[in-house]
Formats: C-alpha cells, structure tokens, sequence
C-alpha cells in the first residue's frame, strides 16, 4: 500500500538472509525502520526513508514509477559464531 509520503521517501528493503527466526527479523526490522531520516555527511539536509520487507517483482510501470524502485537494500542474518559470519562474508562478496 502506497500513500502520499512514499513520494517524498527513499524506499529502502529489508530482507533477510540464511536462517534467521521471523520474530528475531522482525524485531530488528522494527529498530531499523525507527530511522526515518539521516542526514549526509557534511550536508544541512536529511534524507527521508521508508522500509519495505518484502519487494515486489516490477510490474512493467517501473520506468513511469520512479518513486517505487528500491535505492537501497538492508540484510538481517543470525551469525552464531565468526566463522559463520566469515563463510557468510564469503558468499555476499
């Protein structure tokens, strides 16, 4: 669902990534899209930003629908030890 701010909003995913239980995922999803603004280095101005979990496929309108592609993309994985976070490392890189 779309509203007006959306037009004013960087739209930003979150999704997650390997295993991770949806109420660990959902709680930090909660925390991450508690930031609706940041501001860039240096700049006076902010940066409004709006989350999405899930990312729809586009739907041929993309290049009249600027306002719905996505600018950035945030994953959430659980990483029980370094060596699960290295080996995930690997994989993203």
């Amino acid at each position: 669902m779309q509203c007006a701010e959306d037009y004013e909003t960087l739209p930003v995913v979150v999704q997650p990534v390997g295993i991770i239980s949806e109420e660990n995922f959902f709680c930090i999803y909660k925390r991450i899209s508690s930031v609706s603004q940041i501001s860039p280095c240096g700049s006076q101005w902010a940066l409004c930003i709006h989350y999405r979990h899930h990312y729809a496929p586009e739907n041929g309108w993309s290049d009249f629908q600027t306002h719905c592609k996505f600018v950035g993309l945030v994953t959430i994985t659980d990483c029980l030890s370094a060596k699960g976070f290295e080996k995930l490392h690997v994989q993203r890189s």
